[in-house]
């Protein structure tokens, strides 16, 4: 199926999975062919645990590699009085994680016995000479790393030669040999069997406080849990992956607790208000698209630790004030973000460059704000479809930030020419780099050359795929609630996607501050409900000349009209397959 609407995207149906399965969900829920086959797609044999039971236990911290050394670790020092140094890395996951830490420990040890230190962009991720010196210098005997250290090799070697021991709480993936850690706990390590390898950093953070209460037979430290659900959104793991859906427990668990009013962080709520987040409705798009880029916006535009202190703050005068200060951050970074797309812009215009001929954007520009490259290169893959690299260029070295599209692989991209760089890595979508300026020539003229070889994949995309067909008269209320019942919705378990036949409408006019948007009725045998088409007000005509079409759509809730409502509206060519 084509889009009517949207250029190059391409539909279909998912396969339908086995009708007894099917069969067995509708018996025994009593819900509609549509819900039961999405339960069945994304649940199989097991589906009954994409539901949302309160009180379902998570899997057992101790499965968690070098986890009982750990804890053992953490008991000697507080049992001796130690002072320990938690490093966190500068994103919204290594903030949560070295808060989950900081409150877990905190009430163990005496008065000033834990330090925290968040990474910024300048001192890159993971442990830095600079912090490993702070550490001997200030005479720590024990540093704890939160989604970091497991490339630390360096770092931790020296630390260790100096009688500091390490504990690492990490989710990234080891390269070679483990640091010399005391404890290296990462659901990514070859040698270990726990059922969830895709924690984020705050949740392996969170699963180290859980065994450390449990040995010392305190309650689990459950009010942590709106940290990880932050973290775990803002990381984008995946929520459901492998017949595993801990991290979308973990999340419902911490919307529980915000939306009671309850929770560990003081911050959040704060800035939650500010937002005019409703905590009895959160979504995971609250968190991704609302919250994180606030807290994220201190290590493009500001002091990383401004957004750590909000985390951990229990004075309400001083979390409006970080919360604030976030805001103003997020605005800087907005006018930065804004200036330097059109610094872009303005060098592809003014040195001729022709994207779609190229295949790719190069763009390297004189002290470019580091912080913001991801962004900008984000911006310029989408408008120009094409990969894009984007290049602050400093004294002696530039560090570049490149997205890419289609099924260009930039990861391996970056690869090719890794004799070329200083540093690189990332994954398929996105990555980054630093290479010496001298080097900077060569390294666009190859990258031009392994562009021109892998043209074909940079335009290849996968169809979307549409989870069921639903008839528009089943959708009601209990349709709605069932579809709640399988959020929080994010990587693993997208929102789902209907296909609705044979479609009317009527009712249209165009809303918004800027009429973008599209809103009217859709009818399919004689049975209407509201919809609204995001972004999609230019296609007005389109809808009004439609006749009948095939719809794909989401099913929202409008808490205004308190009503069911058809959503993020594509037409799609009639179809009989």
């Amino acid at each position: 199926m084509r889009s009517l609407l949207r250029d190059r995207r391409e539909w279909r149906l998912a396969p339908p999975p086995d009708a007894n399965l099917i069969d067995v969900i509708r018996t025994s829920l009593g819900c509609s062919r549509a819900i039961a086959v999405l339960l069945a797609q994304r649940g199989g044999a097991a589906w009954d645990a994409l539901l949302d039971p309160v009180g379902k236990r998570f899997h057992p911290p101790s499965g968690l590699p070098d986890m009982d050394r750990a804890v053992s670790r953490l008991i000697e020092a507080i049992q001796k009085g130690e002072r320990i140094f938690v490093h966190g890395d500068f994103d919204v996951d290594g903030l949560t994680g070295a808060a989950v830490l900081y409150r877990a420990l905190r009430p163990l040890l005496p008065p000033n016995s834990v330090k925290v230190e968040v990474s910024d962009r300048a001192a890159g991720h993971g442990l830095s000479r600079p912090f490993v010196l702070r550490a001997i210098d200030e005479g720590f005997t024990l540093v704890v790393t939160a989604d970091c250290g497991v490339a630390s090799h360096a770092e931790i070697a020296e630390l260790h030669a100096a009688g500091i021991d390490t504990l690492v709480t990490d989710h990234h993936l080891p390269v070679g040999d483990l640091p010399a850690a005391v404890a290296v706990v990462d659901p990514h390590r070859s040698d270990h069997g726990y059922p969830n390898a895709h924690l984020a950093g705050v949740g392996v953070a969170y699963k180290l406080a859980c065994a450390l209460y449990e040995r010392l037979e305190r309650p689990t430290p459950s009010a942590l849990l709106d940290l990880v659900a932050l973290g775990t959104i803002a990381d984008l793991v995946p929520l459901c992956a492998d017949g595993d859906n801990e991290n979308q427990r973990l999340i419902r668990e911490g919307f529980r607790l915000l939306s009671a009013g309850q929770g560990s962080c003081l911050g959040l709520r704060t800035l939650m208000a500010k937002l005019s987040i409703n905590p009895k409705k959160l979504t995971t798009t609250d968190f991704g698209y609302l919250v994180a880029p606030k807290l994220n916006a201190a290590n493009r535009a500001g002091d990383p630790k401004v957004a750590f202190l909000l985390l951990i703050t229990e004075v309400a005068d001083q979390a409006e004030y970080l919360a604030e200060i976030l805001l103003d951050y997020n605005r800087d970074r907005e006018i930065a973000q804004n200036d330097l797309i059109a610094q872009a812009e303005t060098m592809i215009r003014d040195e001729g460059m022709d994207p779609q001929e190229d295949g790719f954007l190069f763009l390297v520009g004189k002290y470019w704000n580091e912080g913001i490259l991801g962004l900008v290169a984000s911006n310029l893959a989408e408008r120009y479809r094409v990969p894009t690299l984007v290049l602050s260029r400093g004294d002696r070295i530039s560090r570049g930030s490149c997205r890419s599209v289609g099924n260009f692989d930039m990861s391996a991209a970056l690869e090719a020419v890794g004799g070329l760089l200083l540093q690189y890595g990332g994954h398929k979508m996105a990555a980054g780099f630093s290479v010496s300026n001298e080097s900077l020539p060569e390294l666009e003229e190859r990258l031009t050359e392994h562009v021109a070889e892998h043209r074909g994949s940079i335009a290849a995309s996968h169809p979307e795929e549409i989870d069921t067909e639903v008839e528009l008269s089943d959708v009601d209320l209990r349709f709605y609630t069932n579809l709640t019942s399988l959020a929080p919705y994010g990587p693993g378990n997208p929102p789902p996607r209907f296909l609705l036949r044979d479609c009317l409408f009527d009712g249209l006019s165009l809303v918004g501050n800027r009429r973008q948007h599209l809103k009217g009725r859709v009818v399919q045998n004689g049975v209407a409900l509201p919809f609204i088409a995001f972004r999609l007000g230019k296609h007005l005509e389109t809808f009004e000349d439609a006749g009948k079409f095939d719809l794909v759509c989401q099913i929202g809730f409008d808490d205004w009209r308190n009503d069911i409502q058809v959503q993020g509206v594509d037409l799609v060519h009639s179809v009989t397959d």
